[in-house]
């Protein structure tokens, strides 16, 4: 599968090379990491955390070599990274900032009594303002040196 993947993405990058103007900005966004810890959301995980992940903490819950919950993120993302090298589409590698946060969802936050039991578990909310306001901030600034490079 991993293989056939890399057919699509590098067929879906050529494409994009091919039809779309050199003069227009190409970004290729890498997706929102999930934090579930000790197995998945269906298999005993859990995304309730309330502090930052350290940087020695990321390889054990996301590496794909100890069979992180993240583990098809970065394999995927390792993917795009293969696709888009020597094209002008630019990566915005919103994942590995993303999974230091996973005290950044809202259940834990909500303040309320049992609010875990009562709305889920979310990984994929985020709080506000927060992780995906850095989102923004990078997108604005990818887009602004774009443009101050004279090439928009």
């Amino acid at each position: 599968m991993h293989d056939g993947l890399k057919v699509v993405l590098k067929t879906m990058a050529s494409y994009i090379e091919r039809e779309v103007p050199r003069k227009t900005l190409k970004l290729w966004r890498t997706q929102s990491p999930r934090h579930f810890y000790g197995g998945e959301w269906d298999h005993n995980g859990s995304c309730v955390s309330d502090r930052l992940l350290e940087e020695h903490e990321l390889d054990s819950w996301f590496d794909p070599r100890f069979g992180g919950v993240n583990k098809d993120a970065r394999m995927v993302n390792s993917a795009i990274q293969e696709a888009l090298a020597g094209t002008d589409i630019q990566l915005l590698n919103l994942t590995y900032m993303s999974e230091f946060r996973a005290d950044a969802h809202p259940a834990i936050w909500l303040g309320k009594k049992d609010a875990v039991a009562v709305y889920g578990q979310d990984c994929m909310h985020w709080c506000l303002a927060g992780v995906t306001d850095t989102w923004v901030d990078i997108l604005a600034a990818q887009i602004l040196h774009y443009f101050l490079q004279g090439k928009g």
